[in-house]
């Protein structure tokens, strides 16, 4: 029998420039009536800080969201998930709870917890969320396009949706509620 304790991933201090970072265009709740080329712009997702960046610990992500956009209600079984908004405001619900999150607020939804959140202003609105543990990052490249800097982010079409769902049930094994 032995006693050894397995090693856990090398930690090191982590210092991410704000130009840098893994920058993405993720897809967000479609409309009903989703035509391709009219969709709503996609948000902006640059994470900051991964999993493998920080040893397992956290992933970070600095999000800018356009006005009323937003997940569909979702959970993560892998992952506690923080807020803290920076500009705007986000409605969420969760937990039996429906409330807004302003600038300086700080939300916390823990694994298993059915939520979602809506950028509620007339324009665009950034947060910084937290996952934890890290890891998150590898779901949200797999559901997204990779951002081009200096561009303006693309509209919503069919096939990010399509993508969005196929990616969705294999990492959770079922579709995001609706």
């Amino acid at each position: 029998m032995s006693s050894e304790v397995p090693a856990e991933p090398a930690r090191q201090v982590v210092h991410v420039p704000a130009d840098e970072g893994i920058a993405l265009w993720v897809p967000e709740e479609p409309p009903a009536d989703l035509v391709d080329g009219e969709g709503p712009p996609m948000s902006s997702y640059t994470f900051m800080a991964t999993a493998e960046l920080t040893g397992g610990s956290l992933s970070v992500v600095n999000t800018v969201v356009p006005p009323g956009n937003g997940p569909p209600t979702h959970l993560h079984v892998d992952a506690d998930e923080s807020f803290y908004v920076l500009e705007g405001a986000f409605e969420v619900t969760s937990g039996g709870k429906t409330f807004v999150i302003n600038p300086g607020d700080y939300a916390f939804i823990p694994r298993g917890t059915h939520h979602i959140w809506k950028n509620i202003t007339d324009k665009p609105a950034r947060m910084i969320r937290i996952y934890t543990p890290g890891g998150m990052e590898k779901f949200f490249t797999a559901i997204s396009r990779p951002a081009k800097p200096g561009e303006p982010a693309p509209r919503l079409t069919n096939e990010d949706v399509q993508r969005a769902v196929e990616v969705a049930t294999q990492h959770y094994g079922e579709p995001p509620a609706a």
